[in-house]
């Protein structure tokens, strides 16, 4: 199950020296895990299996279950990256990959003159409950659309695209001079070489509930960094923390664990996550030339 493979290439750095294991590669040079084999349909943004293409009222129920949590996220996202300086300006906001499209109602009540945007893979996933804050741009006119922002935002969405070099030189070109990207996505932490060490079974577990088809790739520093200097872009601010977006039996449901001991050991982990594991990388980015 465990094995090093040459005929591949890490989709990050182009190394050859990945190691197999089950459906996911990690990378000996950037060290990123990822699904593996590579999905054949190599869209930008693929869909992440929250809602997308559900009739409306599933769609609608999960969105308002996910932003329940991510409210108090979203604030966090826009303090750690805007200031009182953009207090009373018109600014032009891209929610990228935006979901639902709640994040503009939490936008607006902090900088209501902002122009909030939205685009998303699937745009029958933008809610009618919170259509009238966001100006949306259809996915399939995006890449020739001539706007530019002076802050993007990406929440938990550059796990999910199928190619994030593309998906960063992209957007560093939709910025306006000295515009700004916000990415917050999940990074590995001590979780996954210490359970691969003590427990094969419960690794794959972990592996099962963390990548796949909608979490394409979890991120190392180094690999995070490759990609963010193939866009041409720098790192002006920096932070991994806690941070989860749904109950801890969400996430264990999805890994497939059902033994109550490992289940309550779980919950224990998840009330004190913010003590105990760094799951996500929180950043900005600007251009290296601010053009």
């Amino acid at each position: 199950m465990n094995r090093t493979e040459e005929n591949g290439k890490c989709k990050i750095c182009g190394s050859s020296l990945l190691t197999i294991y089950a459906h996911t590669a990690k990378c000996n040079e950037c060290g990123v895990l990822l699904y593996y084999p590579y999905p054949e349909d190599d869209c930008t943004l693929v869909s992440n299996g929250e809602g997308k293409r559900w009739p409306r009222d599933e769609v609608l129920s999960w969105y308002s279950k996910s932003s329940f949590f991510n409210h108090e996220n979203f604030t966090d996202m826009v303090k750690f990256t805007m200031d009182e300086e953009c207090k009373g300006k018109k600014l032009d906001i891209l929610d990228y990959g935006g979901g639902g499209g709640q994040f503009a109602l939490v936008c607006k009540s902090l900088f209501p003159e902002s122009n909030i945007h939205i685009t998303d893979i699937s745009d029958e996933a933008l809610l009618e409950e919170w259509s009238s804050l966001n100006v949306q741009i259809p996915f399939i006119d995006f890449n020739n659309d001539d706007r530019k922002f002076d802050y993007i935002f990406l929440n938990d969405v550059f796990e999910h695209v199928s190619d994030p070099v593309f998906v960063i030189k992209q957007l560093s070109e939709k910025l306006k001079k000295n515009g700004k990207i916000f990415i917050d996505t999940p990074k590995q932490f001590w979780i996954y070489p210490v359970t691969k060490l003590i427990s094969k079974p419960l690794y794959t577990k972990v592996l099962r509930g963390t990548v796949s088809t909608a979490h394409l790739q979890i991120w190392s520093q180094k690999s995070f960094e490759l990609v963010v200097g193939e866009g041409n872009l720098k790192i002006d601010k920096y932070e991994e923390l806690s941070e989860y977006t749904m109950p801890s039996d969400f996430y264990m449901k999805n890994m497939g664990i059902s033994n109550p001991i490992v289940k309550l050991a779980g919950r224990i982990f998840y009330r004190n996550a913010k003590w105990l594991a760094n799951n996500k990388i929180m950043c900005i980015l600007s251009r290296r030339n601010n053009g």
